[in-house]
């Protein structure tokens, strides 16, 4: 399950985070797993040149990855009580701190960034669905910058911008995308022996589809139908693509639209119905996906194919 809420008991992320760097907040998505908190990526603004050492961060098993979207002055951290670094960070750079370490932080200049929070469970759970051992560490080096993480810290902000209610299977394949990258990049993570994995069984597919297809309007996510076919959410979605040759978002996302294709062309419902029917958010959305998809507004193609 994902969603744009703000469970401040969570952990060191949202208004907690704001509140105790002294910045403008707003919890962009968390991404829930098993019912505990997996991830979750806070957006923080504030134009005051200078922000004093914070108190001492509690311990907590999380880390915290600092995605720079603009250039900072000055980032300095203590752990333990003790200065680990100091200096510029610009653009695209990543700074990634253990919670477990109590730190202090100290910026200078106009400050813009995405915190990711990624609880230690998250990774340890992540790590054995994959077959592979525990992350022991997230590390990234300082001044490098990572244009993987730039790509999806983008393409969340956009979704977020452009429609709140984005396609549920959408955000949870990006949600599952951030972590398998932190695992992965960050952490090390690789299968053990080197095992590979294959796509979908025939009737794991079979049903995957059916699924989307009954509940094209319902608010579908990559756990329920994972569920469906015994497979955990990532295991899932690489079989899905492997077997398909599209994630599971895209594949719903057609479906939607074909739907929507043959309600224009069978009925005289308005646009608006239509989409909310086909389990588009909005007209406005439902036209986006169309006309990216199709080339032409729904109107202008369902005028095309309905005139006399």
């Amino acid at each position: 399950m994902t969603g744009q809420f703000d469970h401040a008991n969570d952990g060191f992320f949202g208004k907690r985070l704001s509140q105790h760097l002294g910045m403008e907040g707003d919890c962009l998505l968390q991404v829930r797993r098993h019912e505990k908190l997996a991830l979750a990526a806070t957006h923080l603004t504030c134009q005051s040149f200078l922000r004093g050492r914070t108190a001492p961060i509690p311990s907590e098993p999380a880390y915290s990855i600092l995605h720079q979207l603009g250039d900072l002055d000055r980032h300095a951290c203590w752990l333990t009580g003790r200065p680990r670094y100091s200096g510029s960070f610009g653009a695209g750079t990543v700074s990634v701190i253990d919670l477990m370490d109590n730190p202090q932080c100290e910026f200078r200049g106009p400050f813009d960034a995405i915190q990711y929070y990624v609880p230690h469970q998250a990774l340890d759970e992540f790590a054995y669905e994959n077959g592979a051992k525990p992350v022991s560490t997230l590390a990234w080096k300082r001044d490098a910058r990572d244009p993987f993480l730039s790509t999806l810290s983008s393409v969340l902000l956009t979704a977020i911008e452009q429609d709140p209610s984005t396609n549920q299977l959408f955000v949870d394949h990006l949600g599952l995308s951030l972590l398998a990258h932190f695992a992965q990049t960050y952490g090390g993570m690789r299968r053990r022996n080197g095992t590979a994995e294959g796509g979908l069984a025939p009737w794991q597919e079979r049903r995957a589809k059916e699924i989307m297809r009954a509940r094209l309007s319902s608010n579908l996510t990559i756990a329920d139908v994972a569920a469906e076919c015994k497979l955990t959410p990532s295991h899932f979605a690489r079989s899905f693509r492997r077997s398909t040759g599209v994630a599971p978002h895209q594949y719903l996302s057609q479906l939607r639209i074909e739907e929507a294709k043959r309600m224009m062309l069978t009925t005289k419902l308005p646009l608006a119905d239509i989409a909310l029917i086909c389990g588009f958010a909005d007209q406005s959305y439902f036209t986006r996906v169309f006309s990216r998809s199709v080339g032409a507004s729904p109107g202008a193609w369902r005028r095309d194919r309905t005139a006399s």
